[in-house]
């Protein structure tokens, strides 16, 4: 298939129409509070903490973490650095160009639209879980040394599946699940 000004036009009207839905329609906030929900049991084996505290304001989703070694009350130190909306948003484009890429029948844009929200899902699991680093309220109980190499580890996983998963693993799923033979079921 080659790109064309309607593939252009139909793109960009389901990415402002999809926009609209996740921000201004809830579906960003409740796709976050799908992605918590699966994260936190494996966030709790793997860091001790967990999402206690999901507040909504407007601009998304103020998540609050705790240990059992956390205090009764919820303080700013237990705010998370990030609003998940942002960070999932990465979907919009993903849905966008499936539902642009008319060439292929419906069948195959809506596997490939299956198939790719799921490895989006997971991967917004994985940012989920290194949450409770980005508090650094897991590593101050290591020392300064260790703390100090897990915060690097963090900032550069952080920014990968900033980078990753916002920019380039949208059109990566677009690209394998629409151009590849057998990826999606048809041959």
């Amino acid at each position: 298939m080659r790109l064309s000004a309607g593939f252009l036009l139909r793109f960009f009207a389901l990415a402002a129409a999809l926009f609209a839905l996740w921000s201004f329609g809830g579906a960003g906030d409740l796709y976050a509070r799908a992605v918590i929900a699966a994260t936190n049991p494996l966030m709790y084996v793997v860091s001790g903490f967990w999402v206690d505290d999901v507040r909504p304001k407007v601009g998304g989703l103020d998540l609050y973490v705790r240990s059992i070694n956390s205090p009764a009350a919820l303080g700013p130190n237990d705010l998370v650095p990030m609003q998940p909306r942002e960070q999932f948003s990465g979907i919009i484009p993903f849905l966008a160009l499936v539902g642009a890429t008319t060439s292929l029948p419906w069948r195959r844009r809506l596997r490939a639209a299956a198939i790719g929200l799921a490895a989006l899902f997971v991967f917004h699991m994985g940012l989920m879980l290194i949450g409770p680093y980005m508090t650094g309220m897991p590593q101050a109980r290591l020392g300064l040394i260790w703390m100090r190499r897990i915060n690097r580890a963090i900032d550069v996983l952080y920014a990968f599946y900033g980078l990753v998963g916002y920019a380039a693993l949208p059109f990566l799923l677009w690209w394998v699940l629409t151009r590849t033979r057998g990826v999606t079921g048809d041959q």
